[in-house]
């Protein structure tokens, strides 16, 4: 079975088929749906439908939703992989088949429905990019799933996710340790639920050691794009510096450091930097990023058990919800100047 003769029976393009199979953008959800249907009953293995052995239980789906692609983007793959090593490890050992399906798209609805009609056992969505209320609208999917990468505490869900408020006490505490009384924030405009809980637990550790932010924080676009192109407004237009910056993430450390050494500026020497996530370049870079290191692979087996328990226990009327949070660390490198 072809994507030839599926397109021929639907009364579309070829490429239309391929966009559609691979939950690409493009394509309109009535005739996304249409092709689905077709090729299951033409006998094409769907993807995210394909069973690789008959023994077994089903298949478990990582959903990665990009509804813009500002965040999750190629220099975030690393980082995504080591969820995936973690989650595939304990769905095969279970006796599951994992599959990955990427979604491009920002409208909740035609994600549930196409989850829905691939039928998995469970989901376990990537909520990097998903607002509070893409969570909310989750509610209407009625398979098991639960949310990895983002958190919302006012939203009932189960989420598995990193500490973000224990890993910002440890940031601002190594400020406060290396004599830096003037810190602030380099933050994102798009507020995902990470974001949030960063910006929350960078000021409530100020707040609780005294080190009331400097400044008001400093609001980039996401990326290194758009962390460099803003910080080089802000440089030009006047913006104060602290002696300290935490920057949301790697991606925005990465073009902040570099928009201030145009400027004329050396880290550590004229202002310290500390970042989150521990990318691979964040020990190359000049100077090596001192960062905050998750441990994904733990989140991933975390979530991968948390979703096949969920799916044993699918016929009980209720659950509490599940809010797992894994401690990061801190990574001490070269970007924070001691000023005792």
């Amino acid at each position: 079975m072809s994507i030839k003769e599926i397109a021929e029976r639907a009364g579309v393009s070829k490429a239309t088929v391929s966009l559609a199979l691979n939950g690409r953008r493009g394509v309109a959800h009535e005739t996304r749906i249409k092709v689905l249907k077709i090729a299951e009953e033409m006998g094409y293995r769907v993807p995210a439908k394909r069973i690789v052995d008959n023994k077994s239980l089903g298949f478990i789906m990582f959903a990665r939703i990009y509804k813009h692609g500002l965040i999750l983007n190629e220099d975030q793959t690393s980082f995504i992989m080591e969820y995936i090593n973690g989650m595939n490890r304990v769905v095969s050992d279970e006796g599951y088949t994992f599959e990955i399906f990427d979604y491009h798209s920002n409208r909740m609805d035609d994600f549930i429905g196409e989850v829905t009609f691939r039928k998995p056992k469970g989901v376990i969505i990537l909520g990097t990019e998903l607002s509070e209320e893409d969570v909310k609208a989750l509610n209407n999917l009625p398979i098991p799933h639960l949310l990895i990468d983002t958190y919302f505490e006012q939203v009932s869900k189960d989420y598995v996710n990193m500490a973000n408020i224990g890993a910002l006490y440890e940031v601002v505490k190594h400020f406060d340790q290396t004599g830096h009384t003037s810190i602030s924030m380099v933050t994102c405009r798009v507020k995902s639920g990470n974001v949030l809980m960063r910006e929350r637990g960078f000021n409530l550790a100020a707040s609780q050691l005294g080190l009331s932010p400097s400044i008001p924080p400093i609001e980039v676009d996401p990326g290194f794009d758009g962390a460099y192109r803003d910080m080089q407004r802000y440089l030009a237009e006047g913006g104060r510096l602290p002696e300290g910056l935490f920057c949301y993430n790697d991606l925005a450390a990465f073009g902040v450091v570099k928009a201030l050494k145009e400027y004329g500026l050396k880290i550590p020497q004229d202002i310290s930097i500390i970042g989150f996530d521990n990318l691979p370049m964040s020990f190359m870079m000049e100077p090596h990023l001192t960062t905050v290191k998750i441990p994904n692979q733990k989140i991933g087996e975390l979530a991968a058990n948390a979703i096949i328990n969920r799916i044993r226990n699918k016929s009980k009327e209720s659950h509490a919800p599940l809010g797992l949070l894994v401690s990061g660390s801190l990574i001490i490198r070269e970007s924070v100047r001691n000023l005792k």
